[in-house]
């Protein structure tokens, strides 16, 4: 065996050395274009390596081996395989119908196909059949893997790169892909995952940056809700929110933020900062939704909603209403107990005298009584529960596909799925506000709330600790005219 000075990854031995591989049966099937092949390889030579393992047994390449014997050539091009350690036993192709591939096995097989199978830049399979022959087995064995799997292993294997940067090694990548051939994790959950994981190490990497979204009509600043001295008393009409949820997300916002106290007490109290705010912007007349949920703990609920519910009212909030949002995707509940698929939204006023009309609701067509309840003699209102498990409104939860994309293409990853669907926050802006009144999100996540006082001609305000959240609702908001058109 020697080096071939092409490449340093590829060898040259005698054809001789080389044992075929009787499980790759495939690659028997003898094309109709045999001999013109037979004739390129014996003028030009193999320009494709095959790929063999450490004993000196093709995996794949028999055809072109057998070719080589015919031919009497003193030597052939070949790519020895090199497995981590922990991985035993030969790496089969795409040919090799016999045995499950790990992850790991397909990855170094693509990495093989992609190096040495490509097709260069102009070159036509049509004029050289020996690329005609290695495009088909690339592309046999890409089809036998599968496009999806090809493009999340790809896909994890970019993100991976893009964590860890300069510490960036196939270790990292094999130890990962591990998890899902030992069943721990689907390999588009493990995607997903790492996707959120690199969401925070963008955040991290850019905690010192502060991003703020100021037009004539929508404002979004990036800092604590709990500080809303842009804000002068009395100013805001209409407040809809939905605050980090105890112990069930981390938002990217370091380990101080909400949502991630050690008990529900102190994570009500330090709520508590931000609504005591939110009433001193908020109008005598104006309405507070609040959108809040519970967790599972050591076996029971912790009862945060109605813990919160108590020290709003403790704190002078008149409590006017609950609603429900009924989830087609709820998030799965663990243990000996049902799936939790509603989310409650509460609505508080500072005064009785609060302004609250449904009349949006006479030229909206809810023939089904989905969201409402229409009666001969009296006015629709809304009722309680927005069932969206039958595609209410056609929204049937939170999609927040077309901003990811979005996103994506200003190469910001986002992977805020915390989100409600547009319409709800569309719904109590329309009964609780006119338009030209300013709305408020004081926990703005990436900008629904916002997207709706755009659509209905209202004015908005919003607080967001995390910067990359601003700039998502940006370029959510990107689509509107956000400043008045003289």
């Amino acid at each position: 065996m020697k080096k071939n000075n092409l490449s340093p990854n590829i060898s040259v031995v005698a054809p001789q050395q080389l044992k075929k591989n009787y499980t790759t049966h495939s690659m028997y099937v003898v094309p109709n274009n045999y001999e013109e092949i037979r004739e390129n390889i014996r003028e030009f030579g193999l320009l494709n390596p095959l790929l063999v393992n450490f004993e000196y047994e093709i995996i794949s390449g028999n055809l072109r081996h057998q070719i080589a014997l015919e031919l009497g050539l003193d030597e052939v091009p070949v790519v020895f395989i090199n497995t981590p350690e922990e991985m035993k036993g030969i790496l089969a192709v795409s040919s090799n119908q016999y045995r499950t591939k790990t992850l790991v096995d397909i990855v170094l097989e693509l990495r093989f196909y992609d190096e040495y199978y490509s097709l260069r830049r102009g070159e036509r399979t049509d004029l050289n059949p020996q690329m005609k022959l290695v495009k088909d087995e690339k592309d046999n064995a890409y089809k036998k893997i599968g496009q999806y799997k090809i493009n999340k292993l790809k896909s994890i294997e970019s993100i991976l790169n893009k964590i860890y940067k300069e510490d960036y090694n196939d270790e990292i990548f094999f130890k990962q892909i591990a998890k899902v051939d030992s069943d721990n994790i689907t390999l588009n959950q493990l995607d997903k995952n790492l996707q959120t994981e690199l969401l925070k190490k963008c955040n991290e990497d850019n905690n010192s940056i502060k991003y703020e979204f100021i037009t004539e009509n929508v404002s979004i600043f990036n800092k604590d809700s709990i500080d809303m001295s842009e804000l002068n008393d009395g100013i805001i009409q209409t407040h809809i929110t939905s605050p980090p949820f105890f112990q069930m997300f981390d938002y990217g916002t370091g380990k101080d933020q909400n949502g991630q106290e050690k008990s529900v007490k102190e994570y009500i109290e330090n709520l508590m900062k931000n609504f005591d705010e939110a009433k001193r912007v908020l109008k005598e007349d104006g309405s507070l939704f609040v959108n809040i949920n519970d967790c599972v703990i050591d076996g029971e609920y912790q009862s945060v909603p109605e813990i919160f519910l108590l020290e709003m009212k403790n704190r002078g909030w008149i409590y006017i209403d609950c609603y429900y949002w009924l989830k087609s995707n709820p998030r799965y509940t663990h243990g000996k107990r049902s799936v939790r698929n509603f989310e409650p939204i509460y609505h508080f006023v500072k005064s009785k005298e609060y302004y609250f009309s449904q009349d949006w609701l006479l030229s909206y067509k809810d023939i089904e009584n989905r969201i409402s309840l229409s009666k001969s003699g009296y006015k629709p209102k809304l009722t309680s529960g927005f069932d969206y498990r039958d595609n209410v409104l056609s929204m049937s939860s939170s999609d927040t596909k077309k901003l990811r994309d979005k996103c994506k293409k200003e190469n910001l990853p986002m992977e805020n799925s915390c989100t409600f669907p547009l319409i709800l926050p569309m719904m109590f802006v329309l009964s609780t506000s006119k338009p030209g009144d300013l709305v408020l999100d004081m926990f703005n996540g990436t900008g629904t709330t916002a997207e709706s006082c755009v659509l209905s001609d209202r004015k908005y305000v919003g607080y967001e600790v995390n910067p990359l959240f601003v700039k998502a609702s940006e370029i959510r908001l990107s689509e509107y005219e956000l400043d008045n058109v003289a």
